[in-house]
């Protein structure tokens, strides 16, 4: 009587375990779901614009005032905004990858140099005019510094100018990464960093301890 008793109370217990991880199962299930009902807000490409512009205008900035001898020529008045692509990247499988485009640097840091000799040819211009000389033209003040230093001013900035964008692998340090990513409510983490996230009509924004970035859905 009591083996039987025994395999009674063995076989409610298998049958409880069994009710758990059907339930276990369940649950797993309904949270895959609703995982991939959501996951499809986020998961594809996304796109950033990250501004450098003040960062080259302040340096230009510096690099003007020292060479005007007390003139000013404001750097915003020659150099155009600037930034670099930053893709991010949620994929179906939980990871994550996101760099910035080189080919964007490469053209941001070229335009800032064509600026600042812009400016530059403007400062030869006007102390030229403070000298009491005839007013020149812009290519006649840039004639005169391809004459003097046997290089366009352009030319020279890409040589010898200074440090206008932060360098390329600083950049890289900064944004370039990978790992996994997981979703809880509405906190994205990045290989567990906590970032506020933001989904809709096709914008995603993320707000973390380095501040706020706005993508746009990749095309």
């Amino acid at each position: 009587m009591s083996k039987e008793k025994s395999r009674g109370r063995s076989a409610i217990v298998i049958l409880l375990l069994l009710v758990i991880l059907a339930l276990a199962a369940i649950s797993c299930v309904l949270a895959l779901r609703l995982y991939r009902r959501a996951d499809p807000r986020l998961t594809g490409t996304w796109r950033m614009q990250a501004d450098l512009t003040d960062t080259a205008r302040r340096r230009a900035d510096a690099w003007l005032q020292r060479a005007a001898l007390g003139e000013e020529v404001p750097a915003a008045d020659y150099l155009p905004r600037l930034g670099v692509t930053v893709r991010l990247t949620l994929r179906e499988d939980g990871t994550w990858t996101r760099q910035i485009e080189d080919a964007d640097y490469d053209a941001a840091l070229l335009k800032a140099q064509q600026g600042l000799a812009k400016a530059l040819t403007e400062l030869l211009r006007l102390r030229i005019a403070d000298a009491g000389r005839p007013p020149e033209t812009a290519e006649q003040a840039e004639a005169r510094i391809t004459a003097a230093i046997g290089m366009s001013s352009e030319a020279y900035m890409r040589a010898h100018g200074p440090a206008l964008l932060p360098g390329l692998e600083e950049l890289r340090a900064f944004y370039d990464g990978a790992g996994r990513y997981s979703l809880e409510g509405q906190v994205l983490r990045l290989d567990g960093e906590p970032l506020r996230c933001l989904v809709d009509d096709g914008l995603l924004v993320l707000i973390g301890a380095e501040g706020t970035e706005v993508y746009e859905r990749a095309k």
